[in-house]
Formats: structure tokens, C-alpha cells, sequence
């Protein structure tokens, strides 16, 4: 089964789609369900569908192809998906604003409250400061440092957050962004104590954590604190979980050696640090299948941006990593139902994915 999401992989996947069926004649190896599913980027009821008719979507294996190479021609599987919730914390102090000159002092302002409770949610190298939210060594590919910068546009002079590699810190490690902050505006600012102030947090984390348990650890932190002596109320969001793929079973070898064949050189496991709801969706519906993403966009391709990209060398591939994977996966799946004992899930992928801690 093979479905497809978002803005670059709805217009390469039919693409792809096309060019393996022309390849087959119509007459795969191995029995092929298409599913096309644009709506996700805005939230799709579609997510919630495959687990209320499991029986449309059975399958063995799916290859989603929401995500691609680290970078161009490196092929790469994707195996972990960070998980998402959201948490709204404010402050109110006054009844109304107040002169900063009369009152600025002692009256507790709002905006500063909000302010010192938002700087404990890191610590100072940039890391995350909530305890209950899991991190881990992250022990496959991943992008350098510079790659990194040039990829986010990190001005010369700043530096990068956090410690650790790259994949910890992108990717088997959380992550709380302020996306939102309702404050007076500079432009239309008064000499006034702010009385009122709110900010919304966006918090990725482990793919394999439960989604109520990490976004509960930052209600439960914020919620610890009297900043000037002064509580907050804080709310939970929505939260969805993250996702992380079993990598033992034919399905992954027969992918492994298609992107090597394709790409001509050994691929890579990888992960994201976003989300894909509809992974979670057909996971649940068939829980036995083996999950596989691989696409023909990379990380260098400016997803969602308005000079978003796909490299004809990419999608080239992709195509040829499809078709080979079709004869693998028939060849693989008859030596399992043989009783021919394939590659383990622990060295699937070379060793690569989440490594947990020795100190837990």
C-alpha cells in the first residue's frame, strides 16, 4: 500500500505511481493497494478513518512516501517520527493596565511573569530543563553542524541550540518552541504595566513517548511555578503521538537493497522531527504491517517553502527504488512463508535509530 501527503509528495507521488505501474505492465509481483490522501497538512479526518475500516487498507507492508533522502543522493529510510502537543500557559496580575511611571515597580507586570517562566523551560546550552521528557542517543545518520546552519539559515555569530549530535538533538531529544505570544505590540506600545499576557508552546518529543505523558511533564513544570510569587494557568492542547518503525522484517530488507540499488550506494536510517498523523492512523489499522517511508523529496528541498524544489535525479530514483523494492519484497516474502530465516530487527538497519541511554 502505498499512500501519499503533503505538498511535495502530492505532486511527485502520482508521478511515481505512474511511472512503476508503466513499469510492471499493469502486472506488479505482489498485490498493490494506492491510496492518495491530500488533506493532511490542514487536518484531515482521513487520519481517523483507516482504524474504523481496518479491513480497506490490509496489507503486509506500506511505503509512505511523505519523506526522503538526508540529502540528494543519499538514500535513506525514515524510521522515527517525533510526537507533537501543544500547551497554553497565561498570566493575569491587574485588572487593567497601569502607568509604568506610577505604578511600574510594584505593580507585578504580566509580560515579565510570562517571560521568567518561559526561560525554565531550557537550560543554558539551550537544552530542554523539563524532567520527564525523554532523550536519547540518537545512533544513526544525520545532518554535520554546517549542513545544519546553512539548511535553517542560522545567521553567522549564532549559535546552534542545544547539545549533543544532531540527531539527539533533532530527533530522539525534545523540543519546546513558543509559536505564539499575545503581548502588547512594540509598534502600538504604551508606558504601561502589561496586566495580561499569553503565550503558546509547541512540544516535539521522542518518537516512541507516550503523547499525554510528555505534554503533561510541561503542564505539570509550568504549572510548578510561582514566578514573583505569582501562578500561572496553564492548559493543555492537542497532542498526537510520534512514531517509531519495527525494522526486522522482509519489507525492510527488500527497501534497504532497492535504495542501494537505486542509489548506488548503502542507504542510511533517519528520522524526522515532525509529525505524520496519518502514519499513526494506518499503523493502528494494521498493526502487523511493516511501515516503510521513503520519497523523492530530501531534507535540502525547502519543504513547504514557497521555492520548494524536487530534483528530477531524486524522483528518478525513487522510481527505480519502487520498482525494485516490489521484486525484492515477492522474492523475501516467499522465503519467509519458506521458513528462510531473514535479518533480525536489530541489525536491519544497520544498528542505526534510537539508542537509549546507559544512565536511562
Amino acid at each position: 500500500m502505498e499512500p501519499e501527503g503533503g505538498s511535495e509528495a502530492a505532486r511527485t507521488g502520482p508521478g511515481q505511481e505512474a511511472a512503476w505501474t508503466r513499469q510492471s505492465e499493469g502486472r506488479p509481483p505482489v498485490g498493490v493497494k494506492i491510496v492518495f490522501e491530500g488533506q493532511e497538512e490542514y487536518g484531515s479526518p482521513f487520519v481517523e478513518y483507516p482504524p474504523a475500516e481496518p479491513e480497506r487498507f490490509a496489507c503486509d507492508a506500506m511505503v509512505i512516501a511523505d519523506c526522503g533522502n538526508l540529502r540528494p543522493g543519499t538514500p535513506s529510510l525514515t524510521t522515527g517520527l517525533r510526537g507533537a502537543a501543544e500547551v497554553t500557559v497565561e498570566v493575569r496580575t491587574l485588572e487593567q493596565a497601569l502607568h509604568s511611571g506610577e505604578f511600574g515597580g510594584a505593580a507585578p507586570d504580566a509580560l515579565l511573569v510570562l517571560l521568567k517562566a518561559l526561560s525554565t523551560l531550557h537550560d543554558v546550552r539551550g537544552d530542554v530543563a523539563v524532567a520527564g521528557l525523554r532523550r536519547d542517543e540518537w545512533a544513526g545518520a544525520s545532518y554535520t553542524e554546517a549542513e545544519f546552519r546553512e539548511l535553517a539559515g542560522v545567521r553567522e555569530g549564532v549559535p546552534l541550540m542545544g547539545s549533543g549530535t544532531m540527531g539527539e538533538r533533532l530527533w530522539s531529544g525534545p523540543a519546546i518552541t513558543v509559536i505564539g505570544l499575545d503581548a502588547p505590540s512594540v509598534d502600538h506600545a504604551a508606558s504601561a504595566v502589561v496586566p495580561y499576557a499569553r503565550a503558546k508552546l509547541n512540544v516535539r518529543f521522542h518518537p516512541q513517548q507516550d503523547p499525554h505523558e510528555a505534554q503533561s511533564a510541561v503542564v505539570e513544570h509550568l504549572s510548578s511555578l510561582r514566578p514573583f510569587g505569582v501562578p500561572l494557568t496553564v492548559t493543555p492542547g492537542d497532542a498526537g503521538p510520534g512514531y517509531e518503525a519495527a525494522t526486522g522484517g522482509p519489507a525492510y530488507r527488500a527497501a534497504l537493497d532497492a535504495l542501494a540499488q537505486a542509489g548506488g550506494t548503502e542507504p542510511s536510517c533517519i528520522a524526522t522531527g515532525g509529525s505524520i498523523p496519518l502514519v499513526n492512523g494506518l499503523a493502528r489499522a494494521v498493526p502487523d504491517a511493516e511501515v516503510l517511508i521513503f520519497g523523492a523529496q530530501d531534507k535540502m528541498c525547502a519543504l513547504h517553502a514557497p521555492n520548494e524544489r524536487v530534483l528530477l535525479s531524486e524522483l528518478r530514483n525513487t522510481v527505480v527504488a519502487m520498482c525494485a523494492f516490489t521484486e525484492k519484497y515477492a522474492h523475501y516474502g516467499a522465503e519467509v512463508r519458506g521458513g528462510t530465516v531473514v535479518r533480525d530487527g536489530a541489525d536491519a538497519c544497520g544498528g542505526a535509530g534510537v539508542r537509549e541511554r546507559a544512565d536511562g
